[in-house]
């Protein structure tokens, strides 16, 4: 979990804020505010570009996260990992 956790941090640290997982192979990563959309409006447009994320309201009250499994093949996980960060940053 550790090696993959790595790519994550790196990738997704300077665009959106998150803390560093311990353990589990899930991230718990905010939207960035200045995107002005919620953790459900986020996913439904990594939805639209075939990355499947869980909006973070169904773990907590705010609807402002989303969580990621990084428990994939390297391959699959940095693609998703690049669509992402086009995400975060439009």
């Amino acid at each position: 979990a550790k090696r993959k956790r790595e790519p994550v941090m790196g990738k997704l640290a300077a665009h959106c804020e998150l803390t560093t997982p311990q353990g589990a192979v899930y991230a718990f990563v905010k939207v960035p505010e200045r995107l002005n959309q919620t953790g459900s409006q986020f996913v439904e447009r990594a939805i639209a570009r075939n990355v499947l994320i869980i909006p973070g309201g169904v773990f907590s009250q705010r609807d402002t996260h989303f969580r990621i499994s990084y428990a994939c093949d390297n391959a699959m996980l940095d693609a998703g990992l690049d669509v992402l960060v086009d995400l975060a940053k439009s």
